[in-house]
């Protein structure tokens, strides 16, 4: 099984604050706004999108947290679910163009697999 693995999400109050934080550690681009942003680095990025909005809710579970890896979300769908795992939601594709889907691990914390958006 071969896995291109492009960034790790982090679920936040304050979207910006936290991006700041991380370019000041690790230096890279920033992009994006306090609904959803990114931090990319040489082949490795960092995306930071606000637990709430109008558009979407991330789903949080009691004292698990909420991680949020990249692959392609489709196929991993179809693996993952095959894994007899509990599906909170499956692929959709959202307003700002990623798409993805929500499970939970065997301890119930919940992992969000998605497809970033290709810019244009």
């Amino acid at each position: 099984m071969s896995i291109k693995f492009t960034d790790v999400g982090f679920v936040t109050s304050d979207v910006l604050r936290l991006r700041a934080f991380y370019q000041s550690l690790f230096g890279g681009t920033v992009d994006g706004n306090k609904m959803h942003a990114s931090l990319r680095m040489d082949g490795m990025g960092f995306t930071f999108l606000r637990h709430r909005n109008a558009a979407f809710y991330y789903e949080l579970a009691d004292g698990a947290s909420n991680v949020i890896l990249t692959f392609d979300v489709d196929a991993e769908h179809t693996r993952v679910a095959s894994l007899g795992v509990e599906i909170i939601y499956a692929p959709k594709t959202h307003p700002w163009g990623a798409r993805s889907f929500q499970f939970k691990d065997p301890d119930g914390n919940v992992l969000n697999f998605r497809t970033v958006a290709k810019k244009s």
